[in-house]
């Protein structure tokens, strides 16, 4: 078997569905709902909009993440659309992480997205599907790229 390829089963256990209000913070608020529901692996969908969004790029020689933020012309108060933001909800050192990436469209069709980040603030609302597993999906820090990547053993 190829080492790369690397796969395990997780039997889903639970639906979980919330809603996020103006100002809640969509990383934080994701990170708050899997802990309420004791989930140790979980993946999730989100809807909704937001008037702030922090998003970044992972630099392999930097090894660290770019932060991008809306331009000048973002203005607190106005929506954004999100378009799409997904991930998955897991461990490390036996603390809950939460990894998402965002895809949001501005007032003028401009999409942008990437890694999730906290500094994405909830405008008027956000809808949170989180599918809960049995089990408990780990991450482990890989000293080649500085991250905290899945271990599927």
């Amino acid at each position: 078997m190829n080492n790369l390829l690397q796969s395990r089963n997780f039997p889903l256990s639970e639906l979980i569905i919330a809603r996020f209000n103006a100002g809640d913070d969509v990383l934080l608020s994701i990170k708050a709902v899997a802990e309420k529901h004791e989930v140790t692996a979980g993946m999730f969908s989100l809807i909704g909009a937001l008037d702030r969004a922090e998003w970044g790029f992972y630099s392999p020689q930097k090894r660290t993440y770019l932060i991008k933020k809306w331009g000048s012309s973002f203005i607190t108060g106005r929506a954004r659309e999100i378009l799409s933001c997904v991930g998955n909800v897991g461990q490390l050192d036996g603390k809950t992480v939460v990894h998402g990436h965002i895809v949001m469209k501005s007032l003028s069709d401009y999409v942008r997205g990437g890694h999730l980040l906290e500094g994405c603030r909830v405008f008027p609302t956000a809808e949170l599907t989180l599918l809960k597993a049995s089990g408990t999906l780990t991450r482990q820090q890989d000293d080649r790229f500085g991250l905290a990547l899945l271990s599927l053993k």
